[in-house]
């Protein structure tokens, strides 16, 4: 057991919250809980924070931290603007800059990557026209993959690379979530163990049966699904959660 590693793969990984939550450095993370604190709860700029949860989030994130050297990174990102301006993407194990497609479009293609609120740097930017938040006149060029054709690529090499593993997938790709977890479910199979991140683009783009097929195909496998997103207050369930995990499979 000692030997499984811990694959985090994060799909639309943009400025890596969700992972630096985590794994940030102490300074970054503190920096950023005063900054939400202050906007949140004192100026009123956003949703407040749930101060009783900062003492789980800390202690979770000792925990897991300490497991650091188990995991193995894989950051996907379609937005190279995001990529070139964010250091942390030269730290990871793997990463990919390109934008994961649903298998119904060409298996690799040069595609349009439509910028959230026309923001180079947005964290909503969208391979869908369709999103609301997007102009079908301004986007980036991107490299397009089907999900089919990464996740068998990305299986034959944790295969080759580690005799033992299972797989935390953390997403928010802006519509090809459902996509995504077909197809990781399907090459993984019950090493993948947790799904955490957001779905609600599913439902926006595609529409409520999409969404609601998505949500009958988790629980029907008996996948775990918790949020995960940029917010605090997502936080503390996601990290106890993996926490649990950490400590069921060890």
């Amino acid at each position: 057991m000692k030997n499984k590693k811990i694959i985090w793969i994060d799909i639309g990984t943009h400025y890596a919250q969700e992972y630096n939550s985590i794994f940030g450095t102490n300074i970054s993370f503190f920096i950023y809980i005063f900054q939400r604190l202050i906007a949140g709860n004192i100026l009123g700029r956003g949703e407040p924070i749930n101060i009783f949860s900062i003492k789980d989030i800390l202690y979770s994130r000792f925990k897991i931290r300490k497991r650091a050297n188990d995991f193995y990174t894989i950051f996907v990102e379609a937005n190279h603007n995001i990529a070139r301006k964010k250091n942390f993407y030269e730290h990871t194990d793997l990463f990919f800059n390109l934008a994961l497609t649903d298998n119904n479009i060409k298996s690799t293609s040069i595609i349009k990557l439509f910028l959230g609120d026309g923001n180079a740097l947005s964290q909503g930017s969208s391979i869908f026209a369709g999103k609301h938040n997007v102009n079908q006149n301004i986007y980036i060029s991107a490299l397009g993959i089907s999900t089919n054709d990464f996740f068998r690529a990305l299986e034959i090499h944790l295969g080759e690379k580690f005799l033992d593993y299972f797989v935390i997938l953390r997403l928010n790709c802006e519509g090809v979530e459902d996509s995504v977890i077909y197809s990781a479910h399907n090459y993984f199979g019950d090493k993948l163990k947790l799904i955490c991140g957001s779905l609600k683009d599913v439902k926006e783009i595609k529409g409520l049966d999409a969404s609601n097929k998505l949500e009958d195909y988790i629980v029907k496998h008996k996948i775990i699904f918790v949020k995960f997103h940029s917010h605090i207050n997502t936080w503390s369930k996601s990290q106890k959660i993996i926490l649990k995990l950490l400590e069921k499979v060890y």
